[in-house]
């Protein structure tokens, strides 16, 4: 049997994280969530996930904070990271693109569903 895919979800929202993680976890996914980018930095030192979803307004490490911190670093080539915010203006999102990010979803336009979806598109192209 195959090891479960395993997403990071970075959300400070509780209740959007909760939502999310429950969806991925019905979709068959290993699911850990963060609440800011500083969290995720300890989660993937104790387990590297294969997917980081990634929210952009957090308090304490914001998400392109986070990315500033982990993008540069060659240990995790493997990890991709797709960002998923109310912010969408095209600044932020090129400046996101630019470091590494595989996409850049809006949350009021995709359901949980949806985003499921994209993912396992994401990693069968990988």
């Amino acid at each position: 049997m195959a090891t479960p895919t395993t997403v990071l979800i970075v959300e400070d929202d509780e209740l959007l994280r909760e939502i999310y993680a429950t969806k991925f976890e019905m979709e068959g996914f290993s699911v850990e969530t963060a609440v800011d980018g500083l969290e995720a930095l300890e989660k993937i030192k104790v387990k590297e996930p294969d997917l980081i979803l990634l929210d952009m307004i957090m308090p304490r490490m914001s998400g392109l904070e986070f990315l500033k911190v982990f993008r540069p670093k060659p240990d995790h080539p493997n990890v991709k990271t797709v960002v998923m915010s109310n912010k969408s203006s095209p600044q932020e999102i090129n400046q996101a693109k630019t470091m590494g990010v595989i996409d850049y979803l809006i949350k009021s336009q995709h359901t949980p569903q949806d985003i499921v979806r994209r993912i396992r598109e994401y990693l069968a192209r990988s």
